[in-house]
This record gives structure tokens, C-alpha cells and sequence, in this order.
């Protein structure tokens, strides 16, 4: 044992010195450049060059071995720094919540960039609120709540500001058949009823005289009424430095993009104000709006959208708002009025920003709102206090074909506010030295000039000194191209040294050869995956890729089925693009399939989402395209409408084997029948297959059901009756027995009754032959 401990004290540092020796020499191998530009764009480490004239060592090394080796280059350390200065910073007032208002940043990739913003609830912050009102017949109590206290909505929102203006508009449907008869029915798509004003008595007068609609289908047409409540900018009054709420109250769900074709609404919603006389005037000419582009609008407008609803609808706005930027649902109960769900949300609101930031694509950003180390997705400001907001702004590589001093904006903004921080980023992927041009000189062998301390060939010239050209094959600076003094062969073995410069070919890189281009994981016998590109030995992902092979996405669009709006089907979780499965709540079962929709008692998820789609192919059996372009916004996800496989079969192989692990899903027809398809996910494609004849609920014949129902009725009475008489007797043959078994134990002869008399009597007449005397 004690041997065994020498041993150990011996090799424990030999070991240590060796792995320290093996990092360095990676690290030393990091950074191994050959233009300054290249060395201090190096995003993995944070790589200097030296500029020094005369320099026989290498010019490129991590920053961290200038701090152990103090003696290389000294005074020529080209190492850019890091800049950030807040250019605007104006204090927080009505027209200012976020500070800063500009920062100027100078940044290299690789290395991460650190900000702060402060958020702080301005005290009379202009408020407009504009009520979006389903007019329908069945609403009528909730427009009367609404007039009955608009005073006091007025009153209880000038509480948070004094700068309250009110709106409302109307809308029922689009006035065409077959969703309402315009010769029976009052209906519209949207009307601004009363623009935003803060006169509340113009606006309880104006809410006597809206009409009443009606149509008749459940669905309404809520989405074209926010697009233009949105659009109307003019129309409906909107300051633009105002916080602008929409409130939509409805009873029933909303037609989106695709149901309007049914009443020649062909052309695509182009998100543009059509108001004339106050009244929505291309109903009939343009479709419903899709969900994207209310969504777009409303981001772009700075629009808060709360949909108040009744119960029978409250898990189609909850979806739906999810979807869209600042957009909340409420549910509106008898005994709660509006003006308690918008102060709820506006308090909410008022005192917390959600952030949102757009950026180049090579610029990755976090806002990290901890709110006090408290996860939240909002920062809330209590009491209306200042809130500070980290983040942090890393330059992922350099910007495609970026010139030096070219300047990108990264905005950072509140939802719903027309606030925002501009972040005004330089990206550091060249060296001041190298926009520099001296003079041709001697040193270079007249075919090139200084330039970060290293000669700059002229065309047609090449080497460490240019000396060499196009024909050159100069072997005499062999030891220029050796990595270490004792190596035995120049570039590492793996080029031709030509006037001391490596040419290593198509499968080395680096200064010396010793990268081999074609040692980086080849999946598929693609190297990195085909996602990146093989440089110094390792993978270079390329965006919105990572992983040691590039094969790892950072996106997670490969997990939402096709239609789903929830990462792997909101039953696990994406991992490089392909989704970990959870295990089935209260179950020793864990949900299965590409997208985790699969469970022994999983519904159909998908049916709802599916049904516009599969009954519009069902329609038209041989027009998937028509299909395809009607519902193209409808999709999300990775797929599009084209990638889904359409089939049609029988009511016999819908139902067969082939199909037995398909969901189950069905569509009710206005005329009681109802239309039958399946889906399945087959190698991450979605299949549809639909039942070609409709279903009819069976119908029940009277005469069987009463005839059925007597014939029980009497069958039960008889055997009751077999049943008592089989009892009867069996308890009678009881009683007997017992009977006979106490007469014998007396003496009795059982077969004779004691008591019997014999009815018949014997008697003689005594005048019969004489007898008589």
C-alpha cells in the first residue's frame, strides 16, 4: 500500500503538468490566424494580433497567454475593445417609460455586451380605450351593462390617468348568404360607431342608436372588425402617443382567413382601412384576416387587445390570444361588468412591460426580466417605481459581406408602447491597421506593403515577404512553415512549404497544416451535417445550428405538428429539433409519436384545427391545390398545406387495420349527417384520410322501440309467474315431508289418514228374502 501511495504522489503531478500542457496547446492552437482581421474575429476565444514590424513569433494568440507571457510583443497588441455609451437618456415623463433611449455599442463577436433599461409607468399616461362590440341580438344585456355605467368607466380609468378617451364599434357578420339573408337580417362586418372621445354623454347617446343584428351561424366576424378598429387610424381617432386598448366582447367564437370565400370574399385580407361612411365597405370583396396578420398589426400599431367573452367561448379566445403580441382573454360573467375586466387588465398593464427586441440574424439577444429574482414574464413596477432591466447583446459572427464602421439597430421595446431603446452596434470584424495603406517597400520585395505589421501582397504575389509568385517553388524558408523547430517535416507533413508559406490544399487548415478539414463529424457522410463548415478541426455552425456536428437546430419548428400551435403537442419537449416525450399525468404510460400526440387515451387534438382543411378537400376530391391555397394561412408549424398527404377511402378501410392507430376526428354537418377522416403523422408527414360518403345518425323506428319495450314488460310478468309457482311448490313438498316424518315417529301408518272416515255405511233390511218374521 505504501508503494502503491508513492505511485500515486508521483504520477498525481506529472498528470497535472500534462493536462495544463494539453490546454494550452489547444489553447494556444485556438487562436491561430493569419490576417489580423481573422484573429480578432475569432468568435470561440477572445484572440490579439501583434503588429509589431519585426516579429518572428506568431502574431496571433488568445488573450490569455499575453497575461503569462508578458514578454510577446510588447506595445503592439492589437486588441479591440469593447465599447458601449448611452447616447440618450432623456428622464422618465409622460412621453418617456424606458430609459435609455440610445445606446452606441462597439462589439467583437464572441464576446457578450451587458445593458441596462429602466422601466417606469408614467402618472397620466394618455389612455384610449375602444370597445369592438358583437352586436348580435343575444348581446343586448351586455350593451345595456355598458351603457348604464359608462359614467362610471369614465370615472374609475381617469383613477390611473386623467387623459381617457372612449370609443366603440359594432359588428354582427358579412352581409351575404349563406351566412345571413340581407333581405331578413341586419348585419355588418364592422362599423365605427363612435370615435374615441372623452364627451361620455355623446358616447351613452350613441350606444341608444346601434342596431341590433343577427345571422345564422354562431360564428362572427370579430377578426375583420379588430382589423379595422386597428387600420382606421383617422377614422376611429387614435393618438399616437396614447396606450391603445381594443376591447372585443362577444358571445360567440370568430370566422378567420379561408371561411369567407363561401360568400365571394376571394381576395386576401390586405390589412388596410376601407371605411366609408363609418361602415366597413369591402366585406364582401376581401377575406377574412388570418391570425398573423392580426398579429402583425397589432405589434406594429401597439395595440393591447383584451377579449372579454362569455364561457361557451372562452377556449377559443384563450388560443387565440396566445397567438397574438399583449393580447389577454377575460372571461365576462353575469354578475362582473366590463369596465371590472379592463380595469383588472389595464392595472396589469399599466404597471409592467413585456419587452420584445428585434435584431440582424448574427446578433443573439436576452432580456433577462428576473424582476427581482422572481421568474416572471413580466416585470411589474409596484407602486409605480422605477424597475430596472438587465440584458445582455452577443455578436454571434461577423455580418455577411460587413464593411468596418457599418452600424446594425437592435430595438427594444415594450408590448402595446410606443416606447424603445435603439441599440446602435458596430461590429469589430476588421483592424484599424488593416484599412491602412503604405507605401510598396523593399521589405515586401517591392510586391507588397506593411499592414499589421505583416506584408500585403499585391496580385500575383504571395508569401511572408511576397517574394513569392504565381510560379514560385522556393523551398528555403522550410522552417517558416514548421509549427515547432523540431518538427520533421514542414506544414505538419500535411502541405508544400512554398517561401515559407503552407499550402495545404483542400483537407488541412491553419497556419502549419496541422487542422485536418476532413476530421469534423460527418453525419451522412455529410461534414457537419451540411450545416456548417469544417474549419481548424471543428465545426462552424452556421445560424440557427449548434451541436458538435451542426446537427442540433436552435429553432424548434421541427416539433409543432403541422396545424398545432404547441411545441410537441404540449406533451414534451423540443431537444435539437426532435421532440422527449413526458409521461402521461397519473399513468405509467409516456406519450409516443414525432410530435407526443399518441396515448392509449389521447383524443383526436388536431380534429378541430383540421376540419376546414379536410372538409374543404372533401368538397373538392380532386382539387387539393384549391385546398391548399384556400387555407395556406391557416398552417403553422414546419408544414405547409402541399406537404400533407390527402387520401380518400371507404367506410370499410377507414375503419381497418391500415388505419387503426389513426385519430378519430369528425365534422357535423348542418343537416345532421356528419363527415368522418382520420390523421396520422407517417416520417413526420401528416396524412389525412377521409371517409367518401357521410355518416348518418342512426334512426330509431317507434314501433320496434314500444313494440320491444311491451314484449319485456310481458316476458318479465310470465317468468315472475313461472318463477312463484316453481316456489310455491317446492315449499309445499317441503312441508309435506315434514309432515310425513313427525306422523311415523307417533305410530302412524302414514299411507292411512287417522282421521279418515270411509263415507260409504253398511246396513241390512230386514225384510229382504223373509228375514223379517
Amino acid at each position: 500500500m505504501r508503494h502503491i501511495a508513492t505511485m500515486v504522489n508521483y504520477f498525481v503531478p506529472i498528470l497535472f503538468i500534462f493536462c495544463i500542457n494539453q490546454v494550452k496547446c489547444q489553447t494556444d492552437k485556438s487562436c491561430n490566424f493569419a490576417t489580423c482581421g481573422d484573429c480578432i474575429s475569432y468568435e470561440v476565444e477572445r484572440c490579439v494580433w501583434c503588429s509589431k514590424d519585426v516579429f518572428d513569433n506568431r502574431r496571433c494568440r488568445p488573450l490569455s497567454y499575453t497575461n503569462t507571457n508578458g514578454s510577446w510583443c510588447k506595445d503592439s497588441i492589437v486588441n479591440p475593445n469593447t465599447t458601449s455609451k448611452v447616447e440618450k437618456n432623456e428622464p422618465f415623463s409622460s412621453n418617456a417609460q424606458l430609459r435609455p433611449q440610445l445606446i452606441k455599442m462597439k462589439a467583437r463577436p464572441g464576446v457578450e455586451m451587458n445593458f441596462t433599461m429602466s422601466f417606469k409607468p408614467a402618472k397620466d399616461y394618455p389612455l384610449d380605450v375602444y370597445y369592438v362590440m358583437d352586436v348580435s341580438d343575444t348581446m343586448r344585456q351586455k350593451m345595456k351593462d355598458l351603457k348604464e355605467q359608462a359614467t362610471k368607466i369614465y370615472a374609475d380609468l381617469k383613477v390611473y390617468t386623467n387623459n381617457v378617451r372612449l370609443g366603440i364599434g359594432s359588428f354582427v357578420e358579412k352581409p351575404g348568404f349563406p351566412y345571413c339573408d340581407p333581405n331578413k337580417h341586419i348585419s355588418h362586418s364592422f362599423k365605427n360607431e363612435v370615435p374615441l372621445t372623452d364627451q361620455v354623454e355623446k358616447f351613452k347617446m350613441k350606444i341608444d342608436s346601434i342596431n341590433f343584428g343577427s345571422n345564422f351561424d354562431d360564428p362572427e366576424a370579430g377578426l375583420d372588425a379588430l382589423m379595422q378598429a386597428m387600420t382606421c387610424l383617422h377614422e376611429v381617432g387614435w393618438r399616437p402617443e396614447a396606450r391603445r386598448i381594443i376591447v372585443l366582447c362577444t358571445d360567440s367564437t370568430y370566422h378567420s382567413a379561408g371561411d369567407g370565400k363561401i360568400v365571394g370574399a376571394i381576395k386576401q385580407n390586405d390589412m388596410q382601412c376601407h371605411l366609408e361612411n363609418n361602415t366597413y365597405s369591402e366585406a364582401l370583396t376581401f377575406d377574412y384576416p388570418s391570425v398573423s396578420q392580426i398579429n402583425r398589426v397589432a405589434s406594429d400599431g401597439n395595440f393591447g387587445i383584451i377579449f372579454a367573452v362569455t364561457n361557451n367561448s372562452i377556449n377559443e379566445y384563450k388560443d387565440l390570444a396566445a397567438q397574438i403580441d399583449g393580447a389577454t382573454h377575460a372571461l365576462m360573467k353575469d354578475e362582473e361588468s366590463v369596465i371590472n375586466i379592463i380595469k383588472k387588465v389595464y392595472e396589469e398593464q399599466a404597471n409592467s412591460a413585456e419587452l420584445k427586441y428585434q435584431a440582424p440574424p448574427f446578433v443573439e439577444v436576452n432580456i433577462h426580466q428576473s424582476c427581482k429574482s422572481n421568474p416572471k414574464k413580466n416585470c411589474t413596477s409596484p407602486h409605480k417605481q422605477a424597475v430596472d432591466i438587465p440584458g445582455t447583446l452577443k455578436v454571434k459572427s461577423c455580418p455577411p459581406n460587413g464593411a468596418k464602421n457599418q452600424t446594425y439597430d437592435v430595438i427594444v421595446s415594450p408590448v402595446g408602447l410606443p416606447d424603445k431603446l435603439t441599440i446602435q452596434l458596430q461590429v469589430d470584424c476588421k483592424c484599424d491597421c488593416e484599412m491602412e495603406r503604405g507605401s510598396v517597400i523593399d521589405k515586401c520585395h517591392g510586391a507588397g506593403f506593411m499592414q499589421c505589421g505583416i506584408c500585403k501582397c499585391l496580385p500575383g504575389s504571395y508569401g511572408d515577404d511576397c517574394r513569392c509568385n504565381g510560379t514560385s517553388t522556393d523551398r528555403t524558408d522550410t522552417e517558416k512553415c514548421k509549427l515547432h523547430s523540431n518538427d520533421s517535416k514542414p506544414c505538419s507533413g500535411n502541405g508544400i512549404c512554398r517561401c515559407g508559406v503552407c499550402d495545404c490544399g483542400d483537407r488541412f487548415s491553419g497556419k502549419f497544416c496541422e487542422f485536418n478539414d476532413e476530421s469534423c463529424p460527418r453525419p451522412n457522410s455529410n461534414p457537419c451535417s451540411g450545416h456548417g463548415k469544417c474549419t481548424l478541426g471543428s465545426c462552424h455552425c452556421d445560424n440557427d445550428w449548434t451541436g458538435k456536428a451542426c446537427d442540433c437546430p436552435t429553432k424548434k419548428e421541427a416539433c409543432f405538428a403541422p396545424y398545432s400551435k404547441k411545441e410537441c403537442s404540449g406533451n414534451g419537449e423540443c431537444v435539437c429539433g426532435v421532440c422527449q416525450c413526458d409521461t402521461v399525468k397519473g399513468k405509467n404510460e409516456t406519450y409516443t409519436g414525432a410530435f407526443c400526440d399518441n396515448c392509449e387515451d389521447c383524443p383526436g387534438q388536431l380534429c378541430k384545427d383540421l376540419e376546414k382543411y379536410a372538409y374543404c378537400n372533401f368538397l373538392h376530391m380532386n382539387d387539393k391545390a384549391f385546398c391548399d391555397k384556400e387555407n395556406q394561412d391557416a398552417t403553422s408549424g414546419k408544414s405547409s398545406d402541399s406537404e400533407i398527404e390527402v387520401a380518400f377511402v371507404n367506410k370499410t378501410e377507414i375503419n381497418g387495420p391500415k388505419l387503426f392507430m389513426a385519430k378519430w376526428c369528425k365534422k357535423d354537418m348542418d343537416n345532421g349527417t356528419y363527415m368522418v377522416f382520420k390523421y396520422q403523422f407517417e416520417n413526420n408527414r401528416l396524412k389525412i384520410t377521409i371517409q367518401k360518403e357521410l355518416e348518418s345518425p342512426p334512426k330509431a323506428n317507434i314501433y320496434i322501440a314500444a313494440g320491444s319495450a311491451l314484449g319485456l314488460v310481458l316476458l318479465i310478468g310470465i317468468l315472475t309467474v313461472i318463477i312463484w309457482k316453481i316456489l310455491v311448490d317446492i315449499h309445499d313438498k317441503k312441508e309435506y315431508q315434514k309432515f310425513s316424518a313427525e306422523a311415523l315417529a307417533q305410530g302412524y301408518d302414514v299411507s292411512q289418514n287417522p282421521l279418515y272416515q270411509d263415507p260409504s255405511i253398511n246396513f241390512s233390511n230386514p225384510v229382504y228374502n223373509n228375514q223379517c218374521n
